[in-house]
């Protein structure tokens, strides 16, 4: 990526931001990851948000092994507030290629989680891994049906008697 096409997408406004990433979905990809190499910044931040929030809407939408990926490194980072957002488009695309993102996601350590009283990214994540429905998601679901977390072993008891496990067309990734 140019240094003048990061200037542009640092300094857009939303609809802005939204135009140019609709007419150039790999930019925003290549964007992503170089921001992500070198550490999230305030204004980076910010972009995420966007970037979150338009897939959330329903606006931007990638399915491909690149979006996923960095979607995954994206759920990592804690120097960002997006998980629960993140949880959601995992519980939207139930990749079998994603499970152990979707995992680890459900158990991640996050100061700012602590308010969150209904543990709703593990819910989010449950459900992702439910609606994938392949034996390698039940058995994270049931690794989190052990969780010390009541509400945690209430939501993958719920999906583990929810689905059936039985699509084994698509292996995980990683």
């Amino acid at each position: 990526m140019t240094k003048e096409e990061k200037k542009f997408i640092l300094s857009s406004n939303r609809g802005e931001l939204k135009e140019y990433f609709l007419k150039n979905p790999q930019k925003l990809l290549k964007f992503l990851e170089e921001i992500r190499l070198e550490n999230i910044s305030e204004e980076t931040v910010d972009i995420i948000h966007i970037f979150i929030f338009l897939i959330v809407a329903g606006e931007f939408y990638l399915k491909n092994d690149n979006f996923n990926e960095i979607l995954c490194k994206l759920s990592k980072d804690k120097n960002h507030y997006e998980h629960e957002n993140i949880a959601l488009i995992f519980e939207n695309l139930h990749s079998p290629k994603l499970i152990n993102c979707v995992y680890n996601l459900a158990v991640m350590e996050l100061d700012y989680k602590k308010e969150d009283e209904f543990f709703n990214i593990a819910r989010k994540c449950t459900y992702a891994l439910g609606y994938t429905n392949t034996p390698k998601a039940k058995e994270k679901l049931e690794l989190l049906a052990k969780n010390e977390n009541e509400l945690i072993r209430e939501y993958a008891i719920k999906q583990l008697n929810r689905h059936d496990f039985t699509d084994k067309d698509v292996e995980e990734q990683d």
